[in-house]
């Protein structure tokens, strides 16, 4: 009897402690967010990104009925912003709205400081924007075939300029550099402005931008785009053919840069899931739709598994470019 009643006793307290579990974790679910939550952004006021982050916390904050805060925090590439949120609390309440770099800045130093892979918790990719590799307006050259052939005439005598060393356009430079066998001399730039106005200028022979950036400068009639990264053609430059189309398929120009949403590591599961299933509806409202498509910014929206596949896969791709071809932060 004395034993009966010891297991019976067990019995109930597991049934007890797996039932405390089950309505937590459904408590965690439902109730979350109980305070303002925070949007960590490494990029400036004004641009696209930000018009993007703040058109989100505002649809949350009707969701959630709950402040919903954008804090702009720049620097270092994204290093600051990520860091922030890499070591926040792992509640839910401080998120990290990012783009690429996030996978291609920690390879580009000895000692990162952050892992992304194992200090964030993935939530959802939330968008995508291509680049364009463009030339001047005044320049001779007609298609990316022909850019390949006077580089070929030429070895490291033909330029190009990016916005910074280790960013996503260099990388992609280095890609076509690989797959069409010829050598460019690199100039990094400290954004895309400079860039465009030294590629208009003549000092660089070509330079690599993202689509809202090359977009104004080709309907002024002021630079002509040659390619652009991505699997097909985007809507905002669409007689421009992708790198693909122009004959590089298969050789990593037909990935695509990202915007994303993460959580730091260890947040509660149910946390994650019901942020990313409220961030998703946010991403289908088709005037939001519209109004991120005129910045060159196609949103799509993920599960959480789904985007920590691209994650991973993008940070092996942009690893391996970095080190094959010892690129180094300065």
């Amino acid at each position: 009897m004395a034993i009966r009643a010891i297991r019976s006793a067990a019995a109930a307290a597991f049934l007890t402690a797996t039932s405390a579990l089950v309505a937590g974790a459904a408590a965690a679910q439902t109730s979350f967010p109980q305070k303002p939550v925070k949007i960590i952004l490494p990029f400036s006021p004004g641009g696209a990104s930000d018009v993007l982050a703040r058109q989100i916390a505002e649809d949350l904050r009707k969701t959630w009925k709950q402040p919903v805060i954008v804090e702009n925090r720049t620097g270092a590439s994204g290093i600051l912003a990520a860091d922030a949120v890499a070591k926040a609390d792992p509640d839910g309440y401080t998120a990290l709205l990012t783009v690429t770099a996030l996978v291609q800045t920690p390879s580009l130093y000895e000692k990162p400081s952050y892992d992304p892979i194992k200090d964030f918790a993935p939530v959802s990719q939330v968008g995508t924007m291509p680049l364009a590799f463009v030339v001047s307006a005044a320049s001779p050259i007609k298609t990316l075939g022909e850019f390949i052939a006077a580089a070929r005439a030429k070895p490291n005598d033909v330029s190009y300029g990016s916005f910074g060393i280790g960013s996503a356009g260099h990388l992609y430079l280095e890609l076509l550099q690989d797959a069409a066998k010829i050598r460019l001399i690199h100039v990094p730039y400290k954004g895309e402005t400079p860039t465009l106005q030294d590629l208009i200028g003549g000092q660089i022979s070509g330079a690599i931008v993202s689509v809202p950036g090359a977009k104004p400068m080709a309907d002024a009639g002021k630079i002509r785009a040659l390619a652009v990264t991505g699997e097909s053609r985007t809507a905002q430059l669409p007689e421009v053919p992708s790198f693909a189309e122009a004959g590089y398929s298969g050789v990593g120009l037909e990935s695509i840069g990202w915007y994303g949403l993460l959580l730091p590591a260890k947040t509660p599961p149910e946390v994650v899931d019901k942020f990313s299933r409220d961030l998703n509806a946010v991403l289908k409202q088709p005037d939001f739709r519209q109004r991120m498509q005129t910045y060159g910014i196609k949103l799509t929206g993920t599960t959480p598994a789904e985007f920590s596949e691209i994650i991973k896969s993008d940070y092996a791709r942009w690893t391996k470019v970095i080190r094959d071809n010892n690129i180094k932060a300065n």
